[in-house]
């Protein structure tokens, strides 16, 4: 079967896409390949584009206009720090950087509601990081229920259409209870794309423009013919891990040594805590590796592995609905 049409045309069937499907196509296939979410039969593929197509969600331009207010609402509170990083960034990358964390719960808001008429409350409150760790839920709903604060603690960690990990860093693993991984298909023109779609870049920038003898009427009408439209975002729900169960610190691993001159350990799937004294104790690295003397990468998202990261990787994510329906009835 040629997967990649087949992933193509269900894009455009669930989504709405035309421009940028193949290259968004080729970026899903990838991570889900490299994550171990199928294999190369063709009754392994088959199975998994089922899985994309029960778990593929459509977000809107309100859908990012919400995520656009929701994170410039706590841009400031996040802009002195990376997540436990020192690495400052500019505000305005903190904005659209956290817009991208709220579209995926939004993704994941939008599964519940239309999959298993499960309603969601998310956060989106002001306050210290320590108050965002526990859970991204404030508020559910069932069928024929009220709204109350939900069992579990549930965190939302959103990644590229490319990626393959479920990456906690720090301590925010020991604050949630279920973790969910949302795959973004979101390019580098949707802003931009977006401020043409709500007309600031016409009624506001080009004016502004023309005032100031930057731009004439030919090229401002020039530069909004260049402009992107906005198109809708996919985002594909992977799947969720449930701590209970897990054996820790490593719970599963699958790692080779790499390189020639330059060797190492690379680690390519596996789920769990780790760190270099994890890894450096486990088993079969202590086999490839007697003298623990060999660098740890962690491909393609950590090139020497320092601190400690929980790490899962999609194709060892829960994602059957009878899974979900479970995890669903404990929440």
């Amino acid at each position: 079967m040629d997967i990649k049409s087949e992933l193509r045309e269900l894009l455009i069937r669930n989504i709405g896409l035309l421009d940028g499907v193949d290259e968004l196509s080729e970026q899903l296939l990838r991570g889900a390949e490299s994550g171990g979410e199928f294999g190369s039969d063709s009754e392994s593929q088959k199975k998994w584009l089922q899985r994309v197509d029960f778990h593929l969600v459509r977000l809107d331009a309100t859908d990012y206009a919400r995520a656009l207010i929701r994170s410039i609402w706590l841009a400031p509170i996040f802009a002195g720090t990376d997540f436990g990083s020192s690495r400052q960034r500019d505000l305005a990358q903190v904005w659209t950087d956290t817009a991208r964390g709220f579209l995926g719960e939004l993704a994941f808001q939008k599964f519940l509601q239309e999959r298993f008429q499960v309603s969601v409350k998310l956060s989106s409150r002001r306050g210290n990081l320590e108050e965002f760790l526990p859970s991204d839920i404030e508020q559910i709903k069932k069928p024929g229920e009220n709204w109350r604060e939900p069992n579990l603690k549930v965190s939302i960690k959103t990644t590229k259409f490319n990626g393959r990990w479920l990456d906690l860093p720090g301590a925010q693993f020991e604050h949630s209870d279920v973790f969910v991984l949302v795959k973004l298909g979101i390019s580098r023109v949707h802003f931009l794309s977006f401020l043409k779609h709500i007309s600031f870049i016409r009624d506001k920038l080009i004016p502004r423009a023309r005032e100031l003898g930057e731009l004439s009427e030919a090229e401002a009408q020039e530069l909004w013919n260049d402009l992107p439209d906005f198109a809708p975002i996919p985002a594909y729900v992977a799947g969720f891990l449930d701590k209970q169960g897990l054996s820790l610190p490593i719970h599963q691993i699958t790692c080779a040594v790499k390189g020639k001159k330059k060797k190492q350990i690379t680690i390519s799937a596996g789920v769990g805590l780790f760190s270099p004294e994890t890894v450096r104790v486990h088993p079969e690295i202590k086999k490839m590796d007697p003298s623990g003397g060999l660098p740890i990468a962690i491909d393609p998202i950590i090139d020497s592995l320092t601190g400690s990261h929980f790490l899962a990787n999609s194709g060892a994510l829960a994602f059957e609905k009878e899974a979900w329906e479970n995890f669903i009835a404990r929440l």
